[in-house]
This record gives structure tokens, sequence and C-alpha cells, in this order.
């Protein structure tokens, strides 16, 4: 056997036995077979993997905390699924002969396992414009867009067909369009080419340029062909982040003491800026590890951003927004540093 990957190969493991030819051939393009002699230690027990390994030829024994060993050769059900399935690893994995390991790294892993579970034929996407509408208007941040607006919002954008590969925005240009992938699927990409998201059609992207009027801090790559329906930086702004973004002072704050929900001051500037000056009270969440902490703030407290960090603070009023949090900016921060 070669150390050509093809999809005959791929399709013995899972999940790529779930997948299209499509998805399979940017599998592909990420993966690699690598060789071991007998006797090698591929991985120890309690390791992080940046990896994860398939077995194609050859014989590997798993080894457990308590020495319990678990034989892994072609013939093996167990085969079909990564050596090690988790991260840090729970066996130490010893060749008992030369192999052959199919080799993936563990995030384009995790993206090939929603292509799986997603059940998304991009050969079958309906072209209704139905579909993207109805995905879009499940998200929190539209359901506090004015119908009106929504109205307006679908008679402005516009459609863009985008080929396999293309790179649609570019991490470090300025942004000037807000983005919804109509048909086709794209990743998101860190500069080392790391991918930080999967998009299927209903998502959204390139909002976070606009309000902040910075250049783009991701890039966004299609990885099959498909259809962009793409908004104007003055669209957007009217009719999509202006009606969501609230302000108060803390004046209104405290007049509204007694009917206002539960709800924490959130600083978003790094904590360099803030150690100089900040509202008592606040919780430091700089901008950058924003989006990483969405999930654990509480769904049922409203979050007041203050805007001491100018633009950021209108990024991250939007970034809550979007995640569905009742937000709010509190106005002139930098004169209410003596509490509220």
């Amino acid at each position: 056997m070669t150390n050509t990957i093809n999809h005959d190969i791929l399709r013995v493991f899972t999940p790529f036995d779930t997948l299209n030819p499509e998805y399979l051939d940017k599998v592909t393009e990420k993966a690699s077979v690598r060789e071991f002699p007998k006797g090698t230690m591929v991985f120890k027990r309690g390791k992080e993997l940046e990896e994860a390994f398939y077995l194609i030829e050859g014989n590997v024994d798993l080894i457990d905390a308590q020495f319990v060993i678990t034989s892994v050769d072609p013939k093996s059900e167990a085969r079909r699924l990564p050596l090690s399935g988790s991260s840090p690893t729970q066996v130490s994995a010893m060749t008992k002969s030369p192999v052959k390991l199919l080799c993936v790294e563990r995030d384009f892993l995790d993206l090939v396992m929603a292509w799986s579970e997603s059940g998304e034929d991009p050969s079958s996407v309906s072209e209704d414009d139905n579909d993207w509408m109805s995905y879009l208007l499940q998200a929190p941040l539209f359901a506090k867009v004015p119908p009106g607006n929504i109205r307006q919002l679908f008679s402005r954008f516009t459609e863009q067909k985008v080929a396999a590969d293309e790179i649609v925005v570019k991490e470090g240009e300025r942004g000037e369009l807000f983005y919804v992938l109509k048909t086709g699927s794209a990743t998101v990409l860190d500069t080392t080419g790391k991918i930080l998201a999967a998009l299927r059609p209903g998502d959204y992207f390139g909002e976070e340029a606009l309000v902040g009027d910075t250049t783009r801090n991701a890039t966004v790559k299609m990885l099959t062909p498909g259809k962009l329906m793409c908004l104007q930086k003055e669209d957007f702004k009217a009719l999509l982040h202006e009606p969501v973004t609230r302000f108060i002072t803390a004046e209104e704050l405290r007049e509204r003491q007694k009917e206002f929900p539960p709800y924490q001051l959130l600083d978003v500037r790094l904590a360099v800026e803030r150690r100089f000056q900040h509202v008592p009270g606040s919780r430091n969440i700089p901008l950058g590890s924003l989006r990483r902490t969405l999930a654990e703030l509480d769904a049922q407290m409203t979050y007041i951003v203050t805007d001491d960090a100018g633009r950021r603070s209108d990024v991250a009023a939007q970034l809550l927004n979007q995640a569905g949090f009742d937000t709010y900016i509190l106005k002139q921060a930098n004169q209410h540093y003596g509490g509220l």
C-alpha cells in the first residue's frame, strides 16, 4: 500500500465513512500517512495530542492506567475509530509491528465531525431563498430587530457566487460588507491557518469589522462552491446594528434600580488599561477573550458594557446581542469611576 490518501482509505474510518466526496477531498488535503517501526511509542497516556491517529496497517497495543492492554489490528472493529478518542490521552500506544497510521489534526477532525453530524450534502442543498432566511431569523440577534427593519434587510441583500477554496474575507483587510452564507460551507481561520469555526447556510460573519470600523480579525475561506448574501456597511449599521444597541447612563441606572433586572458591568479593556481607572464593581473580560467566555455568562443576567473601551465597547455589545444577552452600553463611564 502506498502512502497516497484516497477516498477508499478514508471510508474505512469514522466519521469519514459518512461524508460525501466533496468533503472527503478536503480531508485528503489535510491528512497524512506516517510510518512507525516496531517498538515505537506513538503517544503516551496523559499527553495532549494535536493529531488523531487511525490504524491503516500493522498492530498497536493500547495500554491504560491499570496496564490493561487492548490490541488493535486491521481486523479489529476498534480500528475504525482514532487510537485515542480524547486529549489528554487515556491510554499509551505502542507499535507491535511496523505500522502505517492516518494522521489528522484534531481541530480539523472536530470540523469533520460537525459536517458528519449535520447530515448536510452540498449537492442536495435547496436553492429556496426561504431556507437561509429561516435559519438567519432563528439567530438570537434577529429577535431584537424591528419587523420593519427585517423586511428592508432582505430587500437590500445582494447575492454573490463563490467557488470552493475562495477566500471571502482576509484577516487584516478593511471590512465593507456583512455576509450571510446562503449555500455551501466555509471555515473561519486564524493567522496560522487553524480552523476556528465552521459555517453553514444561515450563518453570518463580517459584522465585527463593521461595528468597530476596524480590519477583519480572521479569514473566511469557502470549502465548497456556494452563494453569499451581502449587505453594505451603511445598511448593516442602520438596519441591524443601531436598532439593537441600547445605551444607559449611571443616573438612569440609579433611578431604575428597583425595576431594573440583575446586571453585571463589563469592562472590555486590557487589564493594564483597567489598572489605572475603572468603574467599581465592573468585571474585566478583554474583548479578545469575550467570544470564548460567552458560554460561561449567566443568561439571566443583563450585561452593561462600559464605554471606556471606545469601539471595542461597541463590538462587545454586538457580540453579546448576537448571543442573545440583554445588553446595554454605559455612556460616559469615565465620569463614573467613583462608583454608580
